[in-house]
């Protein structure tokens, strides 16, 4: 009688925990301004007297901070676990001239939408860059969680005056659960128009984040001197996850080396061949073919420190000529740059919520992605990295190597700007004539006065 006693008082006791959020707020400092090394200010915070596990039903629901600094698109903030999981909170947001986080939290399902898509002053409730629900994964919250700030451009100075956590239930509502699961394939449909049981992967940009980020700047400006930047966002619309992953397999140029601490002749990057993942259905199973998908390696540039995948989206400026019945006639190339590499991981899912994936009149979302959700992908990883079923990747503009040297005495008109994913086909997939994306941009005149 007494142990069933002490068992209701103790489900009592843990339930009246979970049923009132808990807040664990701490002072800030100021912030270090970029000076050509890589630098991360790391702010503790300390949780305690929490469930030892946080998941979907009570888990980390809020993270909050305050930020005064006159240009925050200098900034990439991140918040680590204390099992070492990372997510973007927001990551070089608020373009040239933004300025401030005043009062700014993030959800999951943030009130003001996501935060690449608002102007600043930042104030109020955003969905993040990353996805919370990647740290509300099982682990024990108790320890020590840290505020990642970096700054990414030097002559600016700003100061973080505190940062919080909120503990709560329901931190990560699920919007829909999927049917077909890694570990249980039996929802799972198989690529339609194919022979046998694949589950391929069908790689697309997602026009809505480029239309909203793209930007000429002029010959002589102080940053970026007769550049076109724009936002790019890879996502992923079919029946497989895309997958890749390391086998510490390293090379320099076209030598094998012992490991990823060789230095190369020429300051080469020492470079790990990769594979993709193909999954097929069985029964209900589901099993994992690999096949060479190119190569990887730690990217040292400012505001990354992490493994990027080569050769994986291209840039073209072009000219389009048309008949006098609009058809196209031919183009003319303008201009021409590779985003060598990128960091692939799950920063948003399409959703029927927002209706970001739409391509010309077909959007797409976990009504009718019938894999959806399948494959979970967190982090740059070396060994490791993917894009989900409906899961996307998103680059801002303000990031490293999202832009077009423009040429010089480049006439004003109307352009096309072309993004190509995969362009030198590593990756199978479903579809690859749908890699590339078109979009009309006007140009103003760049002669050099």
């Amino acid at each position: 009688m007494r142990v069933k006693v002490l068992s209701l008082l103790m489900a009592m006791l843990f339930f009246a925990v979970m049923a009132k959020a808990q807040k664990f707020l701490v002072n800030g400092k100021d912030i270090t301004d970029f000076n050509n090394e890589f630098k991360i200010d790391s702010i503790p915070i300390t949780v305690s007297g929490l469930p030892e596990s946080i998941n979907s039903n009570f888990g980390l629901g809020k993270i909050g901070f305050d930020i005064l600094h006159p240009r925050v698109s200098d900034l990439k903030i991140e918040l680590l676990s204390p099992d070492g999981t990372s997510i973007w909170l927001t990551n070089r947001n608020g373009r040239d001239t933004g300025q401030n986080y005043i009062n700014t939290s993030f959800r999951s399902n943030g009130f003001n939408g996501y935060i690449h898509e608002a102007l600043t002053p930042f104030t109020g409730e955003y969905i993040p860059d990353g996805r919370i629900d990647f740290l509300n994964n099982g682990q024990n919250p108790n320890g020590i969680w840290y505020l990642l700030i970096q700054d990414l451009r030097a002559r600016e100075q700003g100061t973080l005056y505190y940062t919080y956590l909120e503990f709560e239930q329901n931190p990560t509502p699920v919007l829909f659960n999927g049917r077909c699961k890694v570990d249980n394939a039996a929802g799972c449909a198989a690529t339609s128009g194919y022979a046998d049981s694949i589950l391929l992967p069908d790689l697309m940009m997602v026009p809505a984040f480029t239309e909203k980020q793209i930007q000429e700047y002029k010959w002589n400006d102080e940053y970026y001197p007769g550049q076109l930047r724009f936002a790019a966002t890879m996502g992923n619309v079919g029946e497989g996850p895309l997958e890749i992953f390391g086998k510490n397999e390293w090379f320099c140029g076209d030598e094998r080396v012992k490991d990823s601490t060789v230095a190369c002749p020429n300051h080469d990057h020492v470079r790990q061949r990769i594979y993709q993942n193909v999954y097929y259905k069985h029964g209900d199973s589901l099993l994992r073919r690999e096949r060479f998908a190119g190569y990887n390696y730690f990217d040292t540039k400012p505001g990354h420190n992490h493994f990027h995948v080569e050769d994986w989206v291209e840039f073209r400026l072009m000219q389009y000529n048309f008949t006098k019945k609009g058809k196209l006639k031919n183009k003319k190339l303008i201009a021409k740059g590779r985003k060598e590499t990128y960091c692939l991981f799950d920063s948003g899912t399409c959703s029927e919520r927002d209706g970001y994936c739409k391509v010309d009149n077909n959007t797409f979302t976990e009504k009718n992605l019938i894999n959806y959700g399948l494959g979970t992908y967190a982090g740059c990883q070396s060994h490791f990295q993917g894009l989900s079923v409906g899961g996307y990747d998103t680059y801002g503009m303000m990031f490293e190597g999202q832009y077009l040297n423009l040429p010089p005495d480049l006439a004003s008109g109307d352009y096309y700007l072309e993004m190509e994913i995969d362009p030198l086909h590593y990756y199978q997939e479903k579809d690859h004539s749908n890699n590339t994306y078109s979009q009309k941009v006007t140009i103003a005149l760049q002669t050099r006065e």
